[in-house]
Order: C-alpha cells, then structure tokens, then sequence
C-alpha cells in the first residue's frame, strides 16, 4: 500500500512538474520567423506574378484602433456617389492583399468598399508572443471590433452590406446577434459556422482542447497544427483547400515575401473558444436576432468547415438562401476564377435586390 502511495505522489508530481514546465515555455516563448533562402524567395516571387488583382486606384490604407494600443491595418476605396458600403470580412490568415479581387469587383460596381485585418492576422496587433500562432482572445470582441469598424465606414442613408469569408463570416454572424449594427444584408461565403474535424471526433476534440485551454496551456498549437509553412514549402501543387496548383500557394508566396503577415497553425484556445462560439451563434435565441437577409455559399469538398452545419444555421434563419457549389474546396475565392467571378456577380445581384 505505501509503495502505491509513492508511485501515485511521483507520478502526480511529475505531471505538475511536467504542467509547470510546459506552462513557462509558453510564457516566456520565444520567436522567430523561418528564413527563406535566395531559391525560395525568387520561386515565391514567380509563383505570385499575375495571381493577384492590382491594389485599387485610389485605396486608402488606415489604421483603425478599438482600444488604446490595439492597432488593426483597415483600407478603404470611395465610389462617386456611391450606391452603398460593403464591408469585406476576410477569412482566416488571409490580408487585405488577398481580397483584392473582390474589392475591384465590388466598386466599380459603384460601392464604397473597406476592409480589415481583424486581430490576429495580416499586420495587425497579434496577442501573443509567437505571432505566428492562430489565436483568439475573444470572438465577442472581434465582432464589437468589427461593428466599430463598420459604423465608421458606412455611408449616413445608403446601405450596408457585409461580404464575410470562412472566419471572418463567423465573426460577422457573431455580431449579427450581438451588435446593434443593422446592416441591409451578408453575404457568407464558406462560412465557418462549426469546424470540420475529419476523422477525429468533434466532441471529442472539444473536450481536449478545452483541458489545455483550462490548464492555462491553450497558447499550445492544436493537434496537427505547427508555425508556417506547413510541411515542405513547394509551389504549383494541389492541396486539400485548392485543387488548382496555379493559385493554391497563393498565401505561402504572399506570406514567403511578407514575413510578418504569417499566420497558420491554430492553438489550443483557438479551437476551445471557435467551439464555444460555435454553441453561442447557432443558439436559437442568437439566431432568431439575425432579421437581415443571408445569401450563403457553400463548398461540396470542404475539409476546414462543417458545410452542413452551414446549411442548418441557413436554415433556421428568419431570411437566408443557400447556393453550393459541389465541386469546390474550401479555398474557393481563389481555385476558379470564373465560378469565383460569378458568384461575386451573384452577390451583387443580392445585394442590389435590398437596396
């Protein structure tokens, strides 16, 4: 019996000593960015020409600051007499430089148009000390941050309509029933409303990332996850978010020439509060508060969000209607220009039906 004791009070300190270890590792972090070679960059370089839409006349690059010290890398291009504002959200790692497309399109449709680089990503205030990893301190407020944002770009007596991607749709529908901005209309496009987990179970996942995120160790990365790049860093392949090898290392060239705009890997605390937002927005008392019309779009090969759970919370909202598109991955802002082209085409048909 004593000798159980001894095993069971070694055992328990070697796991806190374990704990502790773990714990001042990620307190006192260190980082450092990977450097590139001459090769890599030069390929990085190649790979990007042509795959971006050039920057906007006119852009306006700003800083807009929530809270003192908590500084966000916004822009803006105006339109004569505009028909309206629309506020592109993007989605997870994603920069403004990535969204180019989309903001050319939307105004030389005649629209005022901004966006953001919400906290944690592209060059904005990043919240823990390895900048690289996926993190959130709250999605409450990034959704209050994003209503800010909004109201100060909005034009008195047009319309406003949001355009959010991925993340940046959960962040907007988290603010849909939170904020008290009353936009026209969204536009979500494969909205993280749940994760996909794969083959590891959802609830189990939940309730291992929500030990270390209790544990005081949610700054970890989450299982499978590490800093940039994921893997050999190679242009010109296929992945599971893009099929097109044209265009699917269009981030890893952005983030080759632009070190301090990585981000990639998730962390532990990530995952627990994306989860536990994910309980909030599609609650039925949050959904009943989202009243604006909803245009979704959905990918069929989506291996980063849940697309039927998507197709659920569509469902349960007062005004929402769902196109799919069967064939396309999770990264479809950039694997068919033309499919992706047309459903901005079809965005501003919806957007124009509010008006």
């Amino acid at each position: 019996m004593k000798l159980l004791k001894h095993i069971s009070l070694a055992l328990l300190v070697l796991i806190i000593g374990a704990w502790l270890v773990t714990w001042l590792a990620l307190r006192f972090e260190q980082h450092q960015y990977l450097q590139l070679n001459d090769a890599q960059l030069t390929d990085a370089d190649r790979y990007i020409q042509g795959k971006l839409t050039p920057e906007p006349a006119n852009w306006q690059w700003r800083t807009f600051e929530p809270e003192p010290g908590v500084e966000l890398r916004t822009g803006m291009v105006d339109a004569s007499d505009a028909r309206g504002t629309i506020v592109i959200v993007p989605g997870f790692t994603a920069t403004i430089e990535m969204v180019w497309r989309e903001i050319d399109t939307f105004h030389k449709a005649g629209y005022r148009v901004a966006s953001l680089e919400y906290r944690g990503q592209g060059e904005s205030y990043r919240p823990i000390r390895n900048p690289e990893k996926g993190y959130v301190e709250s999605y409450a407020t990034l959704a209050k941050e994003v209503a800010e944002f909004a109201e100060s770009v909005r034009l008195a007596d047009k319309p406003l309509f949001f355009f959010s991607i991925s993340k940046g749709a959960h962040i907007t529908m988290r603010m849909a029933g939170e904020q008290n901005v009353n936009p026209d209309a969204y536009a979500l496009i494969v909205p993280l409303i749940k994760l996909n987990t794969g083959d590891f179970a959802y609830n189990q996942m939940r309730k291992v990332v929500s030990v270390f995120h209790h544990l005081g160790l949610g700054t970890l990365y989450g299982p499978g996850q590490s800093m940039w790049p994921s893997g050999e860093l190679q242009f010109g392949k296929a992945i599971d978010c893009n099929a097109n090898p044209a265009t699917a290392q269009t981030r890893e060239a952005i983030f080759a020439l632009r070190e301090t705009s990585r981000t990639n890997g998730v962390t532990m605390s990530w995952l627990h509060r994306t989860a536990e937002s994910t309980d909030l927005i599609t609650s039925p008392f949050h959904m009943a508060k989202i009243t604006q019309p909803v245009k979704m779009f959905t990918a069929g090969i989506d291996t980063l969000v849940d697309s039927d759970a998507a197709q659920a919370f569509c469902d349960n909202l007062e005004h929402c209607e769902r196109t799919h598109y069967p064939q396309s991955r999770h990264c479809i802002t950039r694997e068919d220009f033309a499919l992706y082209d047309g459903l901005l085409a079809d965005t501003l048909k919806f957007f124009e039906a509010q008006r």
